[in-house]
């Protein structure tokens, strides 16, 4: 256990990671250091294919602790922004999957930590928004992009007014929405199914899918296409393409 965040392996191949900071779990310097090391730590871990995030409390994370933009300055805050785009981007980077499960809050970098997990479970009393222009400070919009289309992210950034998980849902993003009381059990649920399957073939997913994200079509599908080909000669992706000819062949059978 870290300072801020906690770590705990409560079943096999899956890791939960929890924000651990007063009441709404905000983002400092030491706490986005510490959130990088801890999914980089993660990423090497053999015995971990997924990780689960969440909040402890009430709240998944509030964004940024404000006492740290009242002492940023031209000369510390291109070193603070290099920590929080470290501590961000750690979890997309993140050599195995990482589910968002959403209590509460999600702002600014509390919405911009959900937008760089793979899945996300929202609480049916989660709120998201982007309070930047609020607090004197930008940022956060390009995160809303990778869930919502741009007018949506307008509304959120312009009147920085948050919502509720089922308007993210509405507007597009991709969550899924469940009562409070289950968030985690269903969170689990999808990390589960995760865990499930061969860690090899899990990592290089992620990798192919982050590295043809921003790419067209062609040259997307020609990265992809290299990832089956160091697949190919996998043990266990060989024993799945047999098991399911295997059972395709029962079922022709019976």
């Amino acid at each position: 256990m870290t300072a801020s965040i906690a770590v705990s392996h409560p079943e096999s191949g899956v890791a939960l990671v929890e924000l651990s900071r007063g009441k709404v779990n905000a983002l400092d310097s030491a706490m986005y250091r510490e959130l990088a090391d801890v999914f980089e730590e993660l990423s090497d871990r053999e015995d971990t294919t997924v990780a689960v995030l969440t909040g402890k409390g009430k709240n998944f994370c509030g964004g940024n602790d404000l006492h740290e933009f009242q002492s940023m300055s031209a000369e510390n805050g291109d070193r603070r922004m290099r920590e929080i785009r470290r501590g961000l981007f750690s979890v997309m980077d993140c050599a195995v999957p990482v589910v968002a499960a959403v209590n509460g809050a999600a702002l600014g970098s509390g919405l911009g930590l959900t937008a760089v997990c793979d899945v996300v479970v929202a609480s049916d009393r989660a709120v998201f928004g982007l309070p930047e222009m609020n607090v004197g400070v930008l940022g956060g919009g390009r995160f809303a992009a990778r869930m919502l289309p741009q007018q949506a992210v307008r509304r959120l950034f312009f009147t920085a007014e948050p919502v509720g998980a089922a308007t993210m849902r509405d507007w597009g993003a991709p969550i899924e929405v469940v009562p409070e009381s289950e968030l985690l059990n269903v969170a689990m649920m999808r990390a589960r199914s995760i865990a499930a399957k061969n860690r090899y073939a899990v990592t290089l997913a992620k990798q192919s899918l982050n590295g043809c994200e921003s790419l067209d079509l062609k040259r997307g599908y020609e990265l992809e296409q290299s990832f089956t080909v160091r697949l190919a000669d996998n043990p266990h992706a060989k024993a799945a393409v047999d098991a399911r000819i295997e059972q395709l062949a029962r079922k022709d059978r019976s």
